[in-house]
């Protein structure tokens, strides 16, 4: 068990709320964590964002996104910056610097999925999912009744 989950199993310092990754109520900004090296995780932001159409720039744990279509608002720009919150452990902060919400909500939900290998998921999250995936597949081979 790292700090991060001893101190995530007291109820007082939950930190659990920082990081939660809410994919319907993302508004202008977002959070996940990866226990990848913050290098990787750079490399992995700009693998994941050229396809989308975005030019990146890099300053050290810092990038800005740039996006090359003109959307309802402008070019979407989004800032990201990489921060480490404990050793191996980093915390990458998403957020919309210009143009439309609804237009960053639809990049976040591409990009999250170019990404998905190095977001780190903690074993209460991961068996969530798990949950969730075994309800789902059961609830599809259900025949309804009449």
């Amino acid at each position: 068990m790292n700090a991060f989950e001893l101190i995530s199993t007291s109820q007082g310092l939950n930190l659990n709320s920082l990081f939660e990754k809410q994919m319907d109520i993302v508004k202008r900004e977002t959070r996940f964590t990866s226990k990848r090296p913050a290098n990787e995780i750079i490399s992995k932001i700009e693998e994941a964002a050229g396809p989308l159409g975005f030019g990146v720039k890099k300053n050290n744990f810092k990038l800005k996104l740039q996006g090359e279509k003109t959307g309802r608002k402008g070019h979407l720009s989004v800032a990201t910056e990489i921060f480490e919150v404990a050793p191996s452990l980093y915390m990458v902060e998403v957020r919309k610097s210009g143009g439309d919400t609804l237009e960053f909500h639809n990049f976040y939900k591409n990009l999250s999925t170019g990404l998905k290998d190095i977001v780190w998921k903690s074993a209460d999250e991961s068996r969530k999912e798990a949950d969730d995936g075994a309800a789902a597949a059961a609830g599809a081979g259900a025949v309804p009744s009449r």
